[in-house]
């Protein structure tokens, strides 16, 4: 164990914190906080060099941890953890305090580390633990002392790592420092180091400074030795807690330069560039996620995971040719685990490759199994042979035990079985299939795909009122999306309001018509239907349109207000909303929404183009200039960007 936020001796009182109790009980070596003696300077280095120590002993067996120490302090008005930083030499009292959180440790090492004009002094103790609480005291195994320039620290670390390993009963597989750290630059290792230290704070939950910064010393260590695996390593851990985490406004697009810096200059890692795959498609951005993805393929066509995510995009994009060529081309070339051979089967399927699709469902199923697969060769076999013939009897019999199946023994139940039980129910009017549904309610109550399907068949059916109990069920789900929560309150307002749809479609028509009677007339209906359900977020949306011409804007606004705090991804509301609140003259609140709309629909010129706007009238000039001038290296001698430049003050700006 390389990290460990120190836990506290008393009993747990919630599963992660019992996790975090058993994690300390197993850890046999504590490397404690490097004390940073000239005034907490080189605190970021100190927990990189405690951070390194730790995680080399783990990784040639040892049991070891490199505790983050943490206490409250307020930050603007609240409570947030803050970092311990030790600025006086270790005392065996203090020593005994850190230690005790890890009651089987047997070695400790005491850290003091002084940065100064002159160079670095450390000083490190390696102790033997004995005894426990007021009786436990420190045998002295070996102590280093280092007073070295920067270019001769790293073999003296390296050494002190070895020795200290020995005394562990440990042996250090590299033979220099060198190549432990995989490069043969000083100063990218020590940025390395630093960078550690951060990604130490921001898994201890704290945040020791803005994202840049964080960032910055793990970019330096790339930029000068890309071959330095270590570092990406760490970036990789980094950027995916400040993607999490979103510590200030730079966090993502900052995470998205450095993936794209790093896969730049290592062309050849495929992890860095399926990482920023991944990122983009989080993001929205699907040209730059398949651009990465097609690059970490080409490196790695064997990889599962690589393989599995290139083609669930290229479905995503609505590219299913592709899709089937990337699928056929990774089983090809090795990566046949079951997602995968699930994947080729559904993309034959869609291009009618039925009796090609078959056996890597088969094998998707048996050497999975995986979900989807079931409902798919449900579907195979169901459709085919003569009817009434003795193959197709058997067929359907396997069909609807694959449907058995995916319901009452697999842990989730994908939407291809769902859609077979549900066409099997319409069309044929099969009991078994009818029952098969129903029991996937009562197994699977937690699925919203599960109580949309049955949702569904009831609605569709003679009696829709028994609908009710699973759109409620839905609303009731913590994990649930915000199309399915859209799904089941315009349903359950459709059983409660008479010829809802009806009525609901054609107050939105009435919503765009140029007569102000007939919007006012739509005005009216959707207060009835937000009375019915104010969390609905679609009718404050067309009711905010329907009273701008004739109550104004803040009356829009309001409502528009409530819409995006139900729908908070839909780039139309913010949009609408950033405009309106210009207009009234809050540019800097616009900016906001608009910064927002950018991250949904980062490949659009338009909300670039209102952001940049929305900055300028905010008085924001440097951030309004470095925007525009890194859309005109995208789109060179845009007009709108060009013109903004120029009604920009010049000077001093703010």
């Amino acid at each position: 164990m390389s990290e460990e936020q120190a836990p506290e001796n008393e009993a747990p009182t919630n599963p992660a914190e019992a996790q975090m109790l058993e994690a300390a009980r197993q850890v046999e070596i504590v490397v404690l906080p490097v004390a940073c003696t000239n005034q907490g300077k080189g605190a970021p280095l100190g927990m990189g060099v405690q951070r390194w120590w730790a995680q080399e002993l783990s990784r040639v067996g040892g049991k070891a941890a490199a505790p983050v120490f943490t206490a409250m302090a307020d930050h603007q008005g609240r409570k947030v953890p803050a970092l311990m930083v030790y600025q006086d030499p270790w005392t065996e009292e203090r020593a005994k305090e850190g230690a005790s959180r890890f009651p089987n440790a047997k070695k400790v090492f005491m850290v003091d580390f002084e940065v100064g004009e002159s160079g670095l002094k450390l000083g490190a103790k390696l102790s033997e633990a004995t005894g426990e609480g007021e009786t436990q005291s420190f045998n002295e195994l070996q102590s280093w002392s280092i007073d070295a320039q920067q270019e001769e620290l790293p073999a003296k670390l390296f050494e002190a790592l070895r020795e200290s390993a020995a005394h562990c009963g440990l042996e250090i597989e590299h033979k220099s420092w060198q190549e432990n750290f995989q490069t043969e630059n000083t100063q990218a290792m020590l940025s390395f180091l630093v960078g550690l230290g951060n990604l130490s704070a921001l898994q201890g939950n704290c945040v020791p400074a803005g994202s840049d910064q964080l960032l910055n010393p793990l970019m330096d260590a790339i930029n000068r030795d890309p071959g330095m695996d270590p570092a990406m390593e760490a970036l990789h851990g980094m950027v995916d807690i400040l993607v999490q985490r979103q510590i200030d406004r730079a966090s993502i697009p900052l995470s998205v330069q450095a993936l794209q810096i790093a896969a730049q200059r290592r062309p050849k890692d495929a992890d860095a560039w399926h990482h920023l795959a991944l990122l983009a498609r989080e993001l929205g951005d699907l040209p730059a996620a398949l651009n990465a993805f097609n690059q970490a393929f080409n490196l790695a066509p064997e990889s599962t995971a690589v393989a599995s995510n290139f083609i669930q995009t290229l479905r995503r994009a609505g590219d299913n040719d592709n899709a089937l060529k990337v699928a056929k081309f990774a089983v090809e070339r090795g990566a046949d685990d079951p997602p995968i051979l699930a994947l080729l089967g559904t993309l034959m399927i869609n291009v009618d490759q039925f009796d090609e699709a078959e056996p890597f469902l088969r094998r998707a199923i048996a050497e999975g199994p995986v979900p989807s697969a079931f409902g798919d060769l449900a579907n195979i076999l169901w459709d085919r042979g003569d009817a009434g013939s003795a193959q197709q009897k058997e067929d359907r019999g396997e069909a609807l035990d694959l449907l058995r199946r995916a319901v009452q023994d697999q842990p989730h139940v994908a939407k291809s079985s769902l859609d077979m039980l549900l066409d099997l129910h319409e069309e044929e009017a099969l009991e078994d299939a009818t029952k098969l549904l129903i029991e996937a309610g009562e197994k699977h109550a937690g699925n919203p795909a599960v109580l949309t399907a049955i949702s569904n068949m009831y609605l569709d059916g003679d009696d829709p009122e028994k609908a009710r109990p699973y759109l409620q069920k839905m609303l009731e789900l913590q994990q649930r999306g915000l199309d399915d929560d859209a799904f089941a309150r315009r349903n359950l307002l459709a059983l409660d309001i008479e010829d809802f749809d009806e009525k609901y479609d054609d107050a939105v028509e009435k919503v765009h018509a140029a007569d102000s009677a007939q919007r006012a007339e739509a005005a009216r209906f959707m207060r009835e239907v937000i009375a019915k359900d104010e969390r609905f977020w679609q009718p404050h949306l067309m009711l905010a349109l329907a009273v701008r011409e004739t109550e104004g804007d803040t009356a829009a606004l309001q409502h528009l207000v409530n819409a995006v705090r139900l729908r908070p991804n839909d780039a139309e509301i913010r949009k609408l909303l950033a405009a309106i609140l210009r207009k009234q003259g809050r540019a800097k609140e616009a900016v906001e929404h608009l910064r927002v709309v950018v991250g949904l629909q980062p490949r659009e010129i338009e909300p670039v183009v209102l952001l940049a706007q929305a900055m300028r009238d905010a008085n924001s000039y440097d951030e309004c200039r470095r925007v525009c001038e890194a859309a005109l290296q995208m789109v060179p001698d845009h007009p709108e960007f060009k013109s903004i430049l120029a009604s920009l003050p010049s000077g001093e700006t703010h």
